[in-house]
């Protein structure tokens, strides 16, 4: 047969050859392919859980970046209105001259002077604390100003008193600072040579009268100053800046008069022990003391019924009023009695002509 004939001839290496020739290995029955793969639920929860908190974490960043300035601005604005109490290592020979060094360490030591700080700081967007400080350094320089003609001897005003009273008035264009910590060093020297005996030191019997005239100045002046708020045509709510200004200027001085009563008070033993003075001197301590102690969060000039905000400024003008009128009994009470001065018959020429006695 022809095909085992042909067969026969071919050289046995070409079967062997044919027969080691590498064969492809079959595709593996377990294998899946990709396309039909599926993702684990598990990494899929995780995935977005990632994709959202990376999302917080922008939109957080942003809004710091745009909250933090106001946020600056809230937190800077500290007005400490709580009572000056003095330690008890520390003598003061004059009461009240250790109640301003604290006031004038108090406001540097806590926010810093506001006035000094340059036009990016957050605290130059502030209108209360500008308010309560410039008002807290006008009194103390009205007030040393009185002690100075008190402490008086014969060349005139006590030179330290008058230097203090100077460096408390704000200088436009000036930084407060220094000024201030001067100011504090010239009240105590004054302090400290009075304690020597080297400075007339004034006493409460003596200040308290003068003390309480000028509380009530403060009171009327302040009060004309709410007054014209209150009446004014209103431009923002729930008060404008003029209102704040007010209002704290009002509250500055209010809380130095409570404090300063209360230091001389302590050592007004002649006084207290007077019950109708006792009296008075308590009524306008709480008077101030009502005035000094409003807090309100935000300030409200609102003419209404004051359902939902009440008029803040009208309340402080009341309890000005209040403060006003006792100051101003009380220095009525404490006023030295007018001199009596014996009339004296004047005898005429005329009468001694005439013989009429």
């Amino acid at each position: 047969m022809p095909s085992r004939a042909a067969a026969a001839k071919l050289p046995k290496a070409y079967d062997e050859d044919l027969r080691a020739k590498p064969r492809p290995a079959p595709e593996p029955e377990h294998f899946i392919s990709l396309e039909h793969a599926e993702p684990s639920p598990i990494m899929l929860g995780f995935q977005k859980a990632w994709r959202r908190f990376v999302g917080l974490l922008k939109v957080s960043a942003l809004l710091a970046v745009i909250g933090a300035y106001p946020a600056a601005t809230v937190l800077s604005s500290h007005i400490d209105d709580s009572a000056i109490v003095i330690p008890g290592d520390q003598s003061w020979s004059v009461s009240v001259v250790g109640v301003a060094i604290h006031k004038i360490a108090r406001e540097l030591a806590g926010a810093g002077w506001a006035a000094d700080r340059p036009a990016w700081h957050p605290q130059a967007r502030l209108t209360a604390l500008p308010a309560w400080q410039e008002a807290t350094a006008s009194g103390l320089s009205d007030h040393t100003a009185l002690l100075a003609e008190v402490a008086a001897n014969a060349d005139g005003p006590d030179d330290d008193l008058s230097a203090a009273s100077r460096l408390l008035k704000a200088v436009p264009g000036e930084d407060m600072r220094p000024r201030l910590t001067a100011a504090a060093e010239a009240l105590n020297r004054f302090d400290t040579r009075a304690s020597r005996g080297l400075a007339v030191r004034p006493s409460p019997e003596e200040t308290l009268p003068r003390e309480m005239q000028l509380f009530a100045a403060w009171a009327g002046q302040d009060r004309a100053a709410l007054s014209d708020r209150i009446n004014a045509e209103q431009s923002a709510w729930p008060a404008s800046t003029e209102d704040i200004t007010a209002f704290y200027a009002a509250k500055a001085r209010a809380h130095l008069a409570h404090q300063l009563i209360v230091a001389g008070k302590a050592r007004a033993y002649g006084l207290t022990g007077d019950t109708e003075l006792s009296v008075a001197l308590n009524r306008a301590e709480t008077a101030w003391k009502r005035a000094a102690d409003m807090k309100p969060v935000f300030v409200s000039n609102q003419i209404g019924s004051g359902a939902l905000l009440p008029n803040h400024l009208a309340t402080m003008a009341y309890y000005l009023t209040e403060a006003e009128n006792a100051s101003r009994y009380l220095a009525d009470r404490l006023a030295p009695p007018a001199p009596v001065i014996d009339e004296v018959a004047s005898v005429t020429a005329e009468d001694e002509a005439t013989g009429v006695p």
